[in-house]
């Protein structure tokens, strides 16, 4: 079983009557002339991160910032969170105290509160964040339709390559970190909501995550490899450590770019916004889903990171 059969399964389980349940990237109930929606995410220790490779005050703020991802990715605006936290005796006070030193920094940076949540001691740390947030007009992930085109709002592989650095005992890079710092796509988020089809954001990988979308949606796409976003200095940093470039590019994970299908009407007049996007492909009526390079099939092994799949390897 893979995560996405095991997902369909409790969405057919537990069904969901007070609105969009299991399945996107938050929940969506409606409530008085808007959209409430709630994400939940766990960091754990050994599986997500190494407590030797991060500081407190960063891991907080990484836990705070894939969830706020979350609820960009469906076009809306984050307002609040839970924190669950399990902390290890072996750590001190003052490692708790840095920890939500950076929770409230990333309270100040993207604008939200914590509203509560629970602490107990544990063997490893463990994070859960339940984030709230409030949208007028959600973009799910099943809306993608044939013609549509494919687009991302920046490069993807960055982060992955910054993990395989820290697994070999690096501790300084620009890629270590884009790791490290996840950036939410707020503003991004939050315009693409009034023209996007159907939106992702990409945590596992990208072409993981866009086949979550096609299934949703029901559809298939094409992927030009040479359209998506891969600046020098990251083709130069695969060669040198002898990484496989499309590999990080594409299954890598832990970008949390938007990825999003819009209609090229909507695009035509998206491009006029001047955000920073790219596209990258296009919507089929097909299940398949193809990646090209120059015009020539693309083999691929990977297509991202699965829990029930990868076994755990120090971090996600």
């Amino acid at each position: 079983m893979d995560e996405q059969k095991f997902v369909a399964g409790l969405k057919k389980k537990f069904p969901f009557h007070y609105g969009l349940g299991i399945g996107d990237d938050a929940s969506v109930v409606g409530s008085h002339g808007h959209f409430q929606m709630v994400s939940s995410d766990i960091l754990i220790e050994d599986v997500h991160f190494r407590l030797q490779d991060i500081s407190q005050r960063e891991l907080a703020l990484k836990a705070l910032a894939v969830n706020i991802s979350d609820i960009a990715a469906m076009g809306g605006r984050a307002q609040y969170f839970y924190l669950g936290l399990g902390f290890p005796s072996r750590l001190s006070g003052k490692e708790l105290r840095h920890f939500f030193t950076g929770l409230s920094q990333g309270c100040r940076k993207w604008q939200v509160e914590l509203a509560g949540g629970d602490y107990s001691r544990a063997q490893k740390m463990s994070i859960a964040v339940t984030i709230i947030g409030q949208s007028q007009k959600p973009v799910l992930r099943s809306g993608a339709r044939p013609g549509d085109l494919i687009a991302v709002t920046g490069p993807t592989g960055e982060s992955a390559l910054g993990l395989k650095r820290l697994l070999a005992g690096e501790k300084r890079s620009p890629y270590i970190r884009a790791h490290q710092r996840p950036q939410p796509q707020c503003a991004q988020g939050l315009l693409l909501s009034r023209y996007a089809n159907a939106m992702i954001d990409v945590s596992d990988g990208l072409l993981l995550d866009l086949s979550r979308l096609l299934a949703a949606s029901g559809t298939g796409a094409e992927i030009a490899y040479e359209k998506i976003p891969v600046t020098r200095s990251f083709q130069r940093a695969c060669r040198r450590y002898r990484f496989s470039e499309k590999e990080l590019v594409l299954a890598g994970g832990e970008d949390y770019q938007l990825l999003f299908a819009i209609s090229p009407r909507q695009e035509s007049r998206l491009r006029k916004t001047k955000m920073v996007y790219y596209v990258i492909g296009r919507v089929t009526a097909g299940r398949r889903l193809l990646v090209r390079e120059d015009g020539r099939p693309l083999q691929v092994a990977v297509f991202g990171f699965d829990h029930f799949r990868e076994k755990p390897a120090g971090m996600k």
